[in-house]
C-alpha cells in the first residue's frame, strides 16, 4: 500500500470513529439490565398526557409506568425523552435497534408503540408487544345542551369541535355527504378547542379520549364521553404497548410480567387516574 493510500485509509477510519461514538448505549437482554441495575426507557418528549417536558423534567403516564416497571424488575428507570420522527418506523429504528445519527444510542425498552401487525412485519428487528392501553376516538358532550341518546345528526344544529387534519376531522367532514361542515369548529391546538368547549362555544368535541381527558385534567375539568358508531372512520381504536430489540425478547417478557402485576394490583389504573385519564384495558 502506498503512503497516500495509507493516509487515505487512516482518514476514513478517523471519520468513522467520529460518526460512531464509542459510548453509545446499546439495547440489552434482561440479565444485563439486572446486572447494571438500570432500565433505559425511551418516551416521547411531546406526547401529553403520556409523556411531556415540564421544564427539565419528563412527566406523564408513560414516565410513571416506566418507573413502576423498573421497580418490579428490581432496577431503576433511566428516562430518555426523544422527539417524534417522521413515522413510527423511524422511531423504532432510532430508539430500539439502531440509534439516532448523532448521539444517545437506543433504549432497553420504548413506550407507547402501536401494537399493529403491519408495523411489526415492517420492523423485524424490534419486538412489539405488551399492550397496556386501548386508545379510542370518542365524543365528549356538554350534558347541559345535549342529552343522550344522540347521533351525529344533532350537529346539524349544534357546533362540534375537531382538530384540523385528524381522523375525527375527516369523519365529520364526510358525515352525511358533508352536511355538518358549517357546524365544525376547527382548531390547531387541542387546548384552544377545550377552552371553546368549556366556554360553551361548542356543544361537543370529537377527539382521542386520553388526549382530551389529559388537557381537561390540567384545567380542573371533566367531560362525559359517548362511544358512537363511526362508519368509515379509518381507525376508531388502537392498542399501545412496548418495543424491545429482537435480541432482548427475555426483557420484553419480563416487562410484560411487570405490567400484569401492576394491572392485578390496581396500580396501572391508578397511574392513569393521576393524570386524569380513564384506563381502558386492551381488547
Amino acid at each position: 500500500m502506498t503512503l497516500r493510500a495509507s493516509l487515505t485509509a487512516l482518514a476514513f477510519m478517523a471519520l468513522a470513529t467520529m460518526l460512531c461514538p464509542v459510548h453509545q448505549a446499546v439495547a440489552r437482554p434482561l440479565d444485563e439490565v439486572v446486572a447494571a441495575k438500570v432500565l433505559r426507557v425511551v418516551v416521547y418528549r411531546d406526547n401529553p398526557p403520556f409523556s411531556y417536558m415540564a421544564g427539565e423534567e419528563v412527566r406523564g403516564i408513560d414516565v410513571d409506568l416506566a418507573h413502576a416497571i423498573a421497580r418490579e424488575l428490581g432496577v431503576k428507570a433511566e428516562i430518555v425523552a426523544r422527539m417524534f420522527a417522521e413515522d413510527v418506523d423511524d422511531d423504532l429504528r432510532f430508539n430500539v435497534w439502531k440509534g439516532p445519527y448523532s448521539e444517545g444510542g437506543v433504549g432497553d425498552v420504548m413506550m407507547h408503540v402501536p401494537v399493529d401487525r403491519d408495523l411489526m412485519a415492517r420492523n423485524p428487528l424490534a419486538v412489539i408487544s405488551n399492550a397496556y392501553f386501548q386508545e379510542r376516538v370518542a365524543l365528549a358532550i356538554d350534558t347541559k345542551r345535549l342529552t343522550p341518546p344522540i347521533t351525529f345528526d344533532v350537529f346539524l344544529e349544534h357546533k362540534i369541535g375537531a382538530q384540523y387534519s385528524t381522523v375525527a376531522d375527516y369523519f365529520l367532514l364526510r358525515y352525511a355527504d358533508g352536511k355538518l361542515i358549517n357546524n365544525i369548529a376547527h382548531y390547531t391546538k387541542l387546548e384552544k378547542g377545550v377552552d371553546e368547549f368549556l366556554k360553551g362555544d361548542t356543544a361537543a368535541m370529537l377527539e382521542v379520549q386520553s388526549s382530551l381527558e389529559g388537557v381537561m385534567h390540567t384545567k380542573g375539568a371533566k367531560a362525559e364521553f359517548i362511544d358512537l358508531p363511526m362508519p368509515g372512520l379509518a381507525r376508531k381504536t388502537w392498542l399501545i404497548g412496548t418495543a424491545v430489540k429482537d435480541n432482548s425478547r427475555d426483557l420484553g417478557y419480563a416487562v410484560g410480567n411487570a405490567l400484569e402485576a401492576l394491572k392485578s394490583s390496581g396500580e396501572l389504573k391508578e397511574i392513569f387516574a393521576r393524570h386524569g385519564v380513564t384506563y381502558i384495558a386492551p381488547e
